[in-house]
């Protein structure tokens, strides 16, 4: 099983990620770029694999719209609480075999105490950040509504509406197989573990084109790179990748020719031997970039495969 470091650019001109503290506003940084959390990476991929692919989830939500309970979630879906939790959902889930679980396993429903059962995920992504500086938009939303029918009279409501104007968002993930442990040498959980980490670039990819909210849509896949690694893992690929300054200041829009692959080529080439396999997508707007990319890196003998 192969090491894996992903780099993935999508576009918004919503919420990519608001802050329910401070009312939903998308989440500010002091140089005037905004973060997205990994939790709403994770969320987004989950949502794809479960609506599209109809994958079953341990983290989810009831009929409610609530957060279902670990240990609940997990029986409903096993049957029981017995014997090897974990393994049972790394072979009934979409989610635990890519991001983990924690599961408190209790001897009565009022057990604070009691045991848990963990498994650290094998793929990660750490805090993304707009490559540009971004421009928040507030508009002030009304609504009318009319109240009991005998009355006959309207009401209205106002409340408060964040997006922003562009930005362009940068995620690194990094899949590390070793994190599956003891359960790599059980051939039914790896064969399912394979399959799962085939949905990756889907459901990143189509899961951030589907998100189609009041406080997502629009929203754009851009340009998606992975690197498997025979035997380590660097996670630098963020920084071989670079993007041309217009980007990084108040940007509204993506422009041409975004990216600058230079670097990305010259270190690749350099690693070639301990390159399995360089994976690249990008919008049609790039395409001719991503084709020069391709036969930059297949004029080097890197294992190279352009996605569709």
């Amino acid at each position: 099983m192969s090491k894996t470091e992903i780099l993935f650019y999508y576009e918004s001109r919503q919420n990519p990620n608001g802050d329910p503290g401070f009312e939903n506003q998308p989440r500010m940084m002091p140089d005037g770029t905004i973060m997205v959390t990994d939790v709403r990476v994770k969320r987004t991929m989950r949502d794809y694999a479960r609506d599209v692919h109809k994958e079953t989830l341990f983290v989810d939500f009831d009929e409610n719209g609530e957060a279902t309970k670990a240990d609940e979630k997990a029986k409903e879906i096993l049957g029981s609480l017995k014997g090897d939790v974990i393994a049972g959902l790394l072979q009934k889930t979409f989610d635990v075999p890519l991001f983990g679980a924690l599961v408190p396993i209790r001897k009565k429903a009022d057990d604070s105490e009691g045991s848990s059962e963990k498994l650290t995920g094998p793929l990660q992504f750490g805090i993304a950040k707009s490559v540009n500086q971004v421009q928040i938009i507030n508009p002030t939303i009304s609504g009318r509504f009319v109240g009991k029918e005998k009355s006959g009279k309207q009401f209205s409501t106002f409340g408060k509406f964040y997006s922003v104007e562009y930005a362009l968002i940068k995620v690194h993930g990094a899949l590390n197989p070793r994190n599956l442990g003891k359960y790599t040498e059980d051939k039914t959980i790896a064969k399912k573990f394979t399959e799962k980490v085939s949905m990756i670039h889907d459901c990143l990819w189509n899961g951030t084109n589907d998100l189609v909210t009041r406080s997502k849509f629009p929203q754009r896949s851009i340009l998606y790179i992975d690197i498997s690694y025979k035997d380590t893992i660097y996670n630098d690929l963020p920084n071989m990748v670079k993007e041309n300054d217009d980007l990084k200041r108040m940007a509204t829009k993506l422009g041409s020719s975004p990216f600058d692959f230079t670097e990305l080529v010259d270190v690749l080439c350099k690693r070639k031997d301990e390159i399995e396999k360089v994976r690249l997508k990008g919008a049609d707007d790039i395409a001719q970039d991503i084709d020069k990319l391709y036969s930059d890196l297949k004029s080097k003998g890197i294992p190279v495969e352009k996605m569709s």
